[in-house]
């Protein structure tokens, strides 16, 4: 692990400390009633993986780390582990998906719904 990215972890270690001191001295303040707060690793830009191969890789050895297995489904690749209402994760998309979301969004102007008139 590079000076940078053991920097970059301390960090982030230190800042969900203080959210968490933050929240717990400040009980006016609303939380999240539904749903989980999610910190999700992009494996493809958060991780030393020069290619999809390895992003997916990292993926499936993160998924290792947690005890759990990776769930694939429409090109996500995604490993995770819930602690209380925090879920970490590690996500790759890979390329294939993203293009044909990008192929699905070029339609929308394309396309022009009448407006339904309330009575």
């Amino acid at each position: 692990m590079s000076t940078a990215q053991r920097h970059r972890r301390r960090e982030l270690i230190a800042s969900l400390r203080a959210l968490a001191t933050f929240l717990d001295s400040h009980p006016q303040l609303p939380v999240p009633r539904y749903g989980l707060l999610r910190v999700s690793v992009h494996t493809n830009y958060d991780t030393d993986a020069t290619s999809e191969a390895e992003a997916i890789a990292e993926v499936e050895r993160i998924a290792a780390l947690l005890g759990t297995t990776p769930t694939v489904e429409h090109g996500h690749h995604i490993a995770g582990a819930e602690f209380g209402s925090v879920r970490y994760e590690a996500v790759l998309v890979t390329q294939a998906a993203m293009d044909r979301r990008a192929a699905l969004d070029s339609y929308r102007d394309a396309i022009a719904l009448d407006e339904i008139e309330e009575a």
